[in-house]
């Protein structure tokens, strides 16, 4: 996305608008947005929030910048760290992590003013956060102070609040920058209630707003992290997990995001748990070391990844995967099509943006 962007911002005859859209689907924007062309994407692995959108600004691989999903250890660590709200977690007394949980990297925001075009982001769910996730994610951009007091997951006024924000940074002619990066947060209602009326109304608004800007000048890109699928979580799945997630055969708490958690194994017990954990899953997951995520070509095993991702890695193959938050309907994190095929929608852009990035096609991702 770096090189999509750059290539944008050097023929926008106004400037860019990027509309970074958390939890869609390909196969529900393609649709949707009907102004736009639209091609798919191939998301991370882990296809998960964290991961896509590092990724998406830096340009970089999940295996060098090193943030695997929500939850992981920080190397050397003897607890594993929640990404984004900061929180550890250990069975026992435990040391703050000391080293850092990723590693940031020139984003799309400090190339843009490398070139001498200033960055913007609107995004009241993002300036709410603190932490080095977000601050790798935003490095060189200045977030727009939102006026919102309570955001709320409701698709259709999600988007017209993100479009009031980034009309009102349109209509100010004294702070227009070059680049405008908005973040658009469908992933929480797709959580309770997947791809229903109120979130396809929400893409035909988003649809809508970014016409009216291409038409006003302004070339316009969408893009997501991820997709979702359907979540029915089995009970006797989660005791499970819950029984082989425990002190007698880890030495910290798991790891992971949705359809993809990890163990941390005692010392000598890897292959040991790893059978009991494919045993108890059965047909519902894939269960993996990271050698065998770099042999599918999914994770390269790179001293960042090992450091940090857990010996025993179980990937959803199917709803009843025990996700760590069972209320959930729609969860992502695996390899189906729904997570990991993305949309790439431009209004008003050049095609040679687009055609710059290799597009992924339903016979290509890598199944369990």
């Amino acid at each position: 996305m770096p090189e999509v962007v750059e290539r944008c911002l050097s023929t926008a005859p106004r400037g860019l608008c990027v509309l970074a859209v958390d939890g869609l689907s390909y196969a529900v924007a393609e649709p949707a947005l009907s102004h736009a062309r639209t091609r798919p994407l191939r998301s991370t692995f882990p296809s998960t929030s964290t991961t896509a959108w590092l990724t998406a600004v830096t340009g970089a691989a999940p295996s060098r910048h090193g943030a695997l999903g929500m939850v992981y250890r920080a190397p050397d660590a003897d607890c594993v760290t929640h990404l984004v709200t900061g929180g550890t977690y250990a069975f026992g007394p435990a040391t703050p992590p000391r080293n850092p949980l990723l590693h940031g990297g020139p984003t799309l925001f400090d190339r843009a003013a490398a070139a001498g075009r200033a960055a913007l982001v609107v995004g009241a769910e993002l300036e709410r956060l603190t932490g080095e996730w977000v601050e790798a994610l935003l490095h060189g951009a200045r977030i727009v102070p939102s006026s919102a007091t309570e955001l709320g997951t409701d698709p259709v006024a999600v988007v017209e609040r993100t479009v009031s924000e980034v009309e009102a940074v349109l209509a100010d002619p004294h702070d227009v920058p070059p680049l405008i990066w908005a973040y658009v947060n469908l992933d929480d209602h797709i959580h309770l209630s997947g791809y229903d009326d109120r979130l396809h109304a929400s893409l035909r608004l988003l649809d809508t707003a970014a016409s009216r800007w291409a038409d006003a000048g302004w070339s316009v890109l969408a893009h997501a992290d991820h997709g979702q699928v359907p979540a029915a979580p089995k009970a006797e799945l989660l005791d499970a997990w819950a029984r082989l997630d425990a002190p007698a055969h880890c030495r910290m708490p798991g790891g992971g995001a949705g359809r993809v958690r990890w163990l941390y194994p005692r010392p000598g017990h890897e292959q040991e748990l790893a059978d009991a954990l494919s045993d108890a899953l059965g047909d519902h997951a894939l269960v993996l070391t990271p050698d065998a995520l770099a042999e599918r070509g999914l994770l390269a095993a790179t001293p960042v990844v090992r450091e940090r991702i857990g010996a025993v890695v179980a990937l959803a193959t199917s709803a009843a995967f025990p996700v760590p938050d069972p209320s959930v309907a729609w969860e992502h994190g695996s390899l189906s099509d729904d997570e990991m095929l993305v949309p790439l929608a431009a209004w008003n852009a050049p095609r040679a943006a687009q055609d710059a990035v290799a597009p992924a096609s339903p016979d290509e991702q890598e199944r369990p």
